[in-house]
């Protein structure tokens, strides 16, 4: 249902994303997944790509098995999840 398409969409690309704790691993599957789906229902190509990109860099960085999140709480000094919880909050 093309009207529900794109909040589907993002949320799949995010739970993906926080699965596999990569943004650029959702965006090559998922990403080409969905450019195909929203092409054949004539839903402009720009917002789609909008859509998985930002669902795949939402769930990478609120996923604890993500590189950056990792890199970011140690660097800090603060307990990993305290730290997802804390961007949770802000992002």
């Amino acid at each position: 249902n093309p009207s529900i398409f794109l909040a589907v969409g993002l949320i799949l690309c995010a739970v993906m994303s926080v699965a596999t704790g990569t943004s650029w691993g959702t965006v090559g599957t998922m990403g080409v997944v969905l450019m195909g789906i929203g092409a054949a229902m004539n839903i402009p190509l720009p917002i789609v790509a909008g859509m998985v990109v930002c669902g795949a860099t939402f769930g990478d960085k609120m996923s604890p098995v993500s590189d950056t999140t990792n890199l970011a709480s140690m660097s800090a000094g603060t307990n990993l999840y305290r730290h997802i919880y804390d961007m949770l909050l802000t992002t």
